[in-house]
């Protein structure tokens, strides 16, 4: 099914009229993302249609409360609770859903097509997705979710002005977000309890050191390890005590350090050598971390 015309087919479905769908262009696939605004100002009193089916996800975001909710999935009433404003919901589009219009609702709809989410999830060496760990009875009080819909609003409001990077950044950042939260939980233990082994650890320590006065990136790190971006960071966590970056970081400072005690170099060359943004990045890093500036905790070792 077209991405835009679900948008299309969905505001149909629940009796809405027309209805605003903003589409990603096919950055990752043949098939893209889409979200749709979806507003009835007043109840209706009436069964929706069902809402149509299709291999894919529907997360919504609600702008204003939905106080009362009647809702049948695949032909069976279900106990739906009333759904603030900012949550959030998930609804797997092979079942079936009939709403009865008691309420007024605006939301947004985010249809994700589950190739989508699989090449999100390999891109992330994760699993591929049947279906996620939710009750669409309930809602989700998901800040994530809630922030970058609520980003994309002024899209609908100005669409003549709309980023098209920007609503593809953002609908994408959705899907690889729900994937990490609600998708599958399996080997989530042992990806908690993953350590580097002593060869990556002594590998990526030398390539850190190696590079100090350069732009190393953590994602270059993990890539050394071939391992994903998240989970090398963790990995290297709890193999060493603190983050990539802090290690990175903290042999910085122990060269500036080297260079104040053995060189007459000025501060802001040696900020320079040892990879820091500039003089007064050193000085603020420096100061916070030693308790004096540069300048001074090198009169005072001379001294």
């Amino acid at each position: 099914m077209r991405k835009a015309a679900y948008g299309r087919q969905l505001a149909e479905a629940l009796h809405v009229g027309e209805a605003q769908t903003l589409v990603t262009r096919p950055i990752l696939q043949e098939s893209g993302i889409a979200v749709t605004e979806v507003r009835r100002d007043v109840p209706e009193n009436d069964y929706t249609s069902a809402v149509p089916h299709d291999n894919a996800f529907l997360v919504t975001l609600n702008i204003r409360d939905w106080p009362k909710r009647v809702l049948w999935i695949d032909d069976k009433p279900v106990s739906a609770l009333p759904i603030a404003a900012g949550s959030s919901n998930i609804f797997d589009l092979r079942r079936k859903y009939i709403g009865y219009g008691v309420s007024s609702f605006h939301m947004m709809s985010f249809y994700l097509p589950r190739g989508i989410l699989n090449t999100v999830a390999q891109l992330d060496d994760g699993r591929a997705i049947d279906e996620f760990a939710h009750d669409p009875c309930r809602g989700i009080d998901d800040l994530v979710i809630r922030n970058l819909g609520l980003s994309l609003y002024p899209a609908f409001q100005r669409p003549g002005e709309a980023n098209q990077l920007f609503i593809d950044h953002v609908t994408t950042a959705i899907a690889a977000h729900v994937l990490h939260a609600y998708g599958p939980k399996a080997d989530k233990q042992q990806a908690n309890e993953l350590r580097l082994a002593k060869w990556h650890e002594a590998r990526v320590k030398d390539v850190i050191c190696a590079h100090l006065d350069g732009n190393m990136t953590v994602a270059q790190l993990a890539r050394e390890c071939g391992m994903p971006l998240r989970a090398f960071s963790a990995a290297f966590e709890r193999s060493v005590g603190m983050p990539p970056h802090q290690w990175l970081l903290n042999r910085r400072l122990e060269k500036a350090m080297t260079m104040l005690k053995r060189t007459a170099a000025p501060i802001g060359e040696i900020a320079t050598l040892c990879g820091f943004a500039g003089e007064r990045h050193l000085v603020r890093v420096f100061s916070r971390i030693v308790g004096a500036s540069p300048q001074k905790w090198r009169t005072a070792y001379l001294s």
